[in-house]
Formats: structure tokens, C-alpha cells, sequence
């Protein structure tokens, strides 16, 4: 349960189709719950409040983007770094990012539509990832005898990262949000599947001996969208 934080109105559609409870958010519908015939509705509440942090965060996602902020403070909680936002209107075309000394970003151009702001505050972000993530996959690869074979930076919407069946590994740009012990997990993650690509008990097993806490943090990690900020997400 969250505090602090309410269950926003919802539906309850009942659906001879469904065979479990399904709760579903959209821009359009809102929040709402899915359920078989004859389920009984005063579960419900409590199965929300189960579920909040995955509503609150997704919730947050489909917001309207004419909702969306310029960010005055970026704080990557994995390296410990906090950025201080700048804006100065100009004709420009293009927006341009700037770092200047004391992490301060300089953000030069169309500054006013705050969407255009997020694709270029996104575009900074990319880079920032590949210059810390990539080399962090290749340091944990010599130090724990796991190999691949590429790595690359994506936006990716529903993983942290992902791993082929060529050793090649995808890692989410958004890691750079989350803290170190969690970002460092998704890595060593993906490493193991090098060696297994399902998530068999021998897998688990691989990886727990590099995180032994590995299935704890499993849980945590499907609940880490709270951690991306809004324009991130865009």
C-alpha cells in the first residue's frame, strides 16, 4: 500500500470472456477493473491497493502531454548527479542542450513548448546512458566472467533491458533514474542470460550467485517506473 496516494475513481466492467481480473489504464477511459461474472466487487478495493504504485505510475504515463512541465532540477539517482535547468528563448530552430561546469544544462531555442524541451532533454539523456551504461555492462562483463557480444541504449517502454539470443544487450536510458544496487541488477541481469536466455530456476541460480538477493529485486524493479520522471517518458 501507498501512502500519501488515493485510488483515483474506476469502472468495473464484468466480462463473461475474463477468467481473472484485469485492471487496465488509458487516456481515454481512465481506471478500470475488468472482471468475470459472478467475481465479487468487494475484493476490489483491496486488490487496488495492491496494485497502487503500478496505477499511480501508469496513470502518470498516460497523462495528456499539454500537462506536461519544463524540469527545473534532473536528478540521475545512479550516479549520484542532480542537474540544474536553464531555459533562454531564441530563434533557433533547433533546441540546444548544453552542459556547463557545476551540472547546469544550458537549453537554448524553442524552449517554450515543454514537449519539444523533453525530446532534447531525452536526446542529452541517450548520450549520458551510452557513456555510463555501456562501459559499466563491460566492466561487470570482465569482472564476472560473463560475455556478450554489442550493447546499446534504447528508450525501451516496457523493459529495463533485454538480451538476445547473439549475446547482444539492449539497456533502458531511464536506468540512470533508478539506484545504483537496482541499475547494477538489470545489468548482471541481462549478462546472465548470455549463458541461459529463460528465466528457468537455473537461471535464477546463475544469477543469485552474482546477486543474492536477486528475486527481491525482481519485485522491486517492476515497480521502478516511479522513479522516471514524466518527461522521460515521452
Amino acid at each position: 500500500m501507498m501512502q500519501g496516494w488515493t485510488i483515483p475513481d474506476y469502472k468495473v466492467r464484468e466480462s463473461k470472456r475474463a477468467r481473472r481480473v484485469t485492471i487496465r489504464v488509458s487516456s481515454w477511459s481512465g481506471l478500470e477493473v475488468v472482471v468475470p461474472v459472478g467475481f465479487k466487487r468487494s475484493e476490489i478495493p483491496e486488490l487496488l491497493q495492491s496494485k497502487a504504485r503500478w496505477i499511480k505510475n501508469n496513470l502518470e504515463r498516460t497523462r495528456p502531454v499539454e500537462e506536461l512541465q519544463r524540469p527545473v532540477s534532473i536528478g540521475l539517482t545512479m550516479l549520484g548527479e542532480t542537474w540544474q535547468a536553464d531555459y533562454s528563448a531564441s530563434p533557433a530552430a533547433r533546441l540546444g542542450v548544453a552542459e556547463r561546469d557545476g551540472r547546469f544544462l544550458s537549453l537554448t531555442g524553442p524552449v517554450e513548448d515543454p514537449v519539444t524541451v523533453a525530446k532534447a532533454l531525452n536526446q542529452w539523456l541517450q548520450q549520458r546512458a551510452k557513456n555510463v551504461l555501456v562501459p559499466w555492462l563491460h566492466q561487470l562483463s570482465e569482472e564476472l566472467s560473463l560475455p556478450f557480444s554489442r550493447a546499446s541504449i534504447r528508450r525501451q517502454r516496457t523493459k529495463w533491458g533485454s538480451c538476445s539470443a547473439e549475446q547482444s544487450i539492449n539497456l533502458n536510458r531511464n536506468l540512470l533514474f533508478l539506484p545504483e544496487a537496482m541499475a547494477r541488477y538489470v545489468l548482471v541481469h541481462e549478462l546472465c542470460h548470455g549463458k541461459r536466455l529463460d528465466h528457468s530456476e537455473r537461471f535464477w541460480r546463475l544469477l543469485e550467485t552474482f546477486e543474492p538477493k536477486a528475486r527481491q529485486t525482481a519485485a522491486k524493479i517492476r515497480d521502478a517506473g516511479e522513479f522516471v520522471p514524466r518527461w522521460a517518458q515521452i
